[in-house]
C-alpha cells in the first residue's frame, strides 16, 4: 500500500488535497492536461512533453492507489466528453512513449467519441505517415486543415506526409501554406529549400527518361527496317 504522504504528493499536481473524490480527481486531471500550452503537437517538443508524460502518470498511480484502497474506478465515472479526451490523452502518452500501435489504438477509441478534434486528426495521420500509409495518412491531415484552415502545424504535418510519399508539389504547397500562416515555423524555409530541390531532380530524371525511351524506340526502329 501506497503511503498517505506519497498519495498526498500525487494530489498536489492537480491542486487537491487529502481525501479528494475520483469525480473531482479526473475533473482537475483533464484541466492540467488540457491546459492551452499543450494544445499542440507535443510528441516533438520535448518539454511539453515531459510535463504531460508526469501528469499522465501522477493521474494512474493515484486511480491505482485508490483501486488498491477498494475505492471503486469504473469507466461508467467518465462523462462520454471526459472519456473521449482520456482516450485522447492516452493516445499522447503512448505516442510520447513512441508505441504507435497503442496510441493508434487509443486515437481510434478517441475518434469513436469526437471527429472533430484536430490534434486527434494530425496525430491519426503522424502515425500512418510512420507506418508509410501515405494516401490513409493525407485523408486524416485534409480533414484536419478543413477544420482548421489556419493552424500552421496541420499543414506542416500534411506537407511532411506529402513529401514521403514523393508528391513534391503538393508538399511544396503546403509547406508554403505553412510559411505564409507562420514565418517563424522552424526550419520551415529549409524544408521549401529541399522540396524545391526534389521537385528540380525529378523533373531532370523525367527528361533522362525520356530520352532514354526515346533513344530505345529508334535502335529498336532501326533494327526493324
Amino acid at each position: 500500500m501506497e503511503s498517505s504522504e506519497y498519495l498526498e504528493e500525487l494530489l498536489r499536481q492537480f491542486n487537491l488535497g487529502k481525501g479528494a473524490a475520483i469525480p473531482q480527481i479526473v475533473e482537475k486531471y483533464l484541466e492540467k492536461t488540457l491546459q492551452i500550452k499543450f494544445q499542440r503537437i507535443i510528441a516533438t517538443q520535448d518539454i511539453l512533453k515531459e510535463e504531460f508524460m508526469r501528469l499522465h502518470e501522477a493521474f494512474l498511480k493515484i486511480m491505482k492507489i485508490y483501486q488498491a484502497a477498494d475505492k471503486k474506478v469504473e469507466m461508467s465515472m467518465f462523462s462520454q466528453d471526459q472519456l473521449g479526451k482520456f482516450f485522447f490523452n492516452q493516445g499522447v502518452y503512448a505516442m510520447c512513449k513512441e508505441n504507435h500501435l497503442q496510441a493508434s489504438e487509443k486515437f481510434q477509441e478517441a475518434y469513436k467519441i469526437n471527429r472533430h478534434n484536430v490534434f486527434l486528426l494530425i496525430y491519426m495521420g503522424m502515425i500512418l505517415t510512420i507506418r508509410k500509409n501515405f494516401y490513409a495518412a493525407e485523408k486524416y491531415f485534409s480533414e484536419a486543415t478543413k477544420r482548421d484552415a489556419n493552424y500552421d502545424e496541420a499543414w506542416f504535418y500534411s506537407a511532411e506526409n506529402l513529401f514521403k510519399a514523393g508528391n513534391f508539389n503538393a508538399a511544396y504547397e503546403s509547406y508554403e501554406k505553412v510559411r505564409q500562416l507562420n514565418p517563424a515555423f522552424n526550419e520551415i524555409n529549409l524544408r521549401l529549400r529541399e522540396t524545391k530541390e526534389a521537385i528540380m531532380r525529378k523533373r531532370r530524371g523525367g527528361r533522362k527518361d525520356s530520352l532514354l525511351r526515346r533513344f530505345v524506340k529508334y535502335v529498336r526502329e532501326a533494327f526493324e527496317r
